[in-house]
């Protein structure tokens, strides 16, 4: 897909007009709790463009995963690499929603099998630490301000500001802006 492999700017985002939220649950019992909290504190972004899956990769633009990941960034279970099911999602925009254990991040080899974006960018957050109740609050103002038109990494620096020390009301997470600037549509309310 041409338009997904452009480069972005600040002033040449990336606008996906009517953002489709998907929900995959991978893992069973162990993340319904946590896929239900996260459709709660989101849907209202999405007003009526939320998918929820158990088995077939939902098309969306973004995609919540609860998984759990191998040290070869293949996700436990499946056939599927993470970036295997990003591009069957269509998403642009996916978090590992679940916590991925920091042994799993630091083993030798697990960023260089995720690989980089080679038919299909995207930016991906793998979560590390949910912290409650701050992960959906997190999200929800960060696909706002998108909603909004402000673009993902903008959005993500004023609310989660690079600096030495973070902040702890917000999720311990990874994020790999590599398709830039993204931003939604102006909200249909």
């Amino acid at each position: 897909m041409a338009e997904s492999q452009r480069l972005t700017t600040i002033d040449r985002p990336y606008v996906i007009e009517n953002a489709s939220l998907g929900l995959l649950n991978l893992m069973g019992e162990a993340a319904d709790d946590l896929l239900a909290r996260d459709r709660a504190d989101l849907a209202p972004v999405f007003a009526g463009r939320v998918q929820v899956s158990t088995r077939a990769v939902p098309r969306c633009n973004l995609l919540f995963l609860y998984c759990a990941l191998d040290t070869s960034a293949r996700v436990s279970g499946t056939e599927f690499s993470l970036r295997g099911v990003i591009k069957a999602a269509g998403a642009h925009v996916a978090v590992v929603a679940s916590e991925v254990p920091a042994e799993i991040l630091m083993a030798p080899g697990f960023g260089s099998s995720l690989g980089s974006a080679r038919d299909w960018s995207a930016n991906i957050v793998i979560t590390m630490n949910r912290n409650g109740d701050s992960f959906g609050r997190f999200f929800r103002e960060l696909f706002s301000q998108m909603q909004d038109g402000k673009t993902m990494p903008m959005a993500w620096v004023t609310l989660a500001p690079q600096l030495p020390q973070q902040s702890d009301d917000i999720p311990g997470t990874v994020c790999l802006m590599e398709a830039g600037h993204i931003a939604f549509g102006a909200r249909k309310d």
